[in-house]
């Protein structure tokens, strides 16, 4: 089974993620070289291109080390990497035309070699609800700035999945309360 935890910045895709981990998938998870997102979060036009490049990297090199696996959940998926994020970044200056062209161009080779989602568990939060987490949990400035287009975004891009979608607002849940229900995990 494949699954694609989906949503904004804040809206406990990872709490979920780490709860599937420890009901035996394997995780493919966001990840991005230290320097590489501090670069960023000092230059975002200079670092985003190689930021975002990165991240679709990663996942498509940690699905590929885990593909032998039948149970894998991504927290967050390729397609979203560009269709919402390359696209918050385009729409905010941070990325011109020719980067989000050879980003597109990235994305479709990397989606063809991974396999589509059994199901999307997409989370839906209000959006003061997700500027109360990201700043707590300390994103760039230009995340929160960037909130409202993200969401935005978020509503095309699912609106646009012909895949199973569970739709799950969590704007009032604690984080790993999910993971507690589903898995019976009190940890995550």
């Amino acid at each position: 089974m494949i699954i694609w935890l989906s949503g904004p910045t804040g809206s406990g895709k990872t709490s979920l993620a780490l709860a599937f981990a420890k009901a035996g998938f394997d995780v493919v998870r966001e990840e991005v070289a230290s320097p590489l997102f501090q670069a960023f979060a000092a230059d975002p036009p200079q670092f985003c291109e190689a930021l975002q490049e990165s991240l679709m990297r990663a996942r498509h090199s940690q699905f590929l080390a885990s593909s032998s696996k039948r149970k894998i959940v991504f927290d967050r998926s390729v397609s979203e990497d560009f269709a919402v994020f390359c696209q918050m970044h385009r729409q905010s200056g941070r990325l011109d035309a020719a980067a989000t062209v050879r980003l597109g161009t990235l994305a479709a080779a990397l989606e063809a070699d991974l396999p589509t989602p059994d199901l999307i568990i997409y989370f839906s939060v209000e959006e003061a609800v997700l500027r109360r987490r990201i700043s707590i949990v300390g994103h760039p400035n230009l995340i929160v700035e960037s909130l409202s287009t993200q969401l935005c975004l978020y509503d095309e891009w699912i609106a646009s999945r012909s895949e199973s979608v569970l739709l799950i607002d969590n704007s009032r849940c604690r984080s790993g309360l999910l993971g507690e229900l589903l898995f019976g995990d009190s940890e995550c």
